[in-house]
């Protein structure tokens, strides 16, 4: 069985200040000094894991996280851009107070997460979209490191779609998008292409 612990980046900025980040990389996406403590204690937590291989995509404030990570699991991390955010196209770096009222059937009312299929219309990226770049890129791993256990950073709506497609579900916005430094575990079998979700947006308090 090929393993893949995904962890979304520390706090950031724009976290804070509820801004869609999607793929900018600019000064606001950076860690805050609470995401930095985040990305530290999840390090401590995941220290006694074995992992084979570390993964991250390449934007600053998964670097980052990624490098307190490896401070402590004694890999040397690798970068793939398909393990980036969704594009947010026009909304990228738009608060989501502005966005929500100004799109607001763009949005679930109850989740307040953005539909599967809006961020095409303002030049990003849908659900699918998402899941066909980084299934590309999970099919690849499961192929080459078929009994590799792979500690994979990414973000929030890229590690909400992946558990959807892991479970075979529709692109919904049902599922909320996975907390800062949360772990998600899922499990591919090489032989049947059969794809198991172990547990999904864990706590560093609660991992083992």
């Amino acid at each position: 069985m090929t393993t893949f612990d995904w962890v979304r980046h520390g706090q950031t900025q724009a976290n804070v200040d509820q801004v869609f980040q999607g793929q900018l990389d600019t000064a606001a996406t950076h860690l805050t000094v609470r995401g930095l403590q985040q990305a530290e204690q999840l390090a401590q937590a995941l220290r006694a894991v074995k992992y084979d291989r570390v993964v991250s995509s390449p934007l600053h404030r998964a670097r980052q996280t990624t490098a307190a990570l490896t401070q402590v699991i004694p890999v040397v991390p690798e970068f793939d851009e398909r393990l980036q955010e969704a594009d947010y196209g026009q909304w990228s770096g738009q608060t989501y107070a502005a966005v929500s009222a100004e799109y607001a059937a763009s949005f679930d009312p109850v989740t307040r997460e953005v539909l599967p299929d809006e961020l095409v219309n303002v030049g990003g990226e849908s659900y699918l979209m998402i899941q066909r770049r980084v299934g590309q890129w999970l099919a690849e791993q499961v192929v080459d490191h078929p009994d590799d256990h792979v500690l994979v950073v990414s973000h929030g709506l890229t590690i909400k779609t992946l558990a959807l497609l892991t479970l075979g579900a529709p692109a919904t916005a049902a599922l909320p998008e996975p907390s800062n430094t949360s772990v998600t575990r899922m499990t591919i079998d090489p032989a049947t292409g059969r794809r198991y979700l172990r547990f999904y947006n864990v706590g560093t308090g609660n991992f083992n």
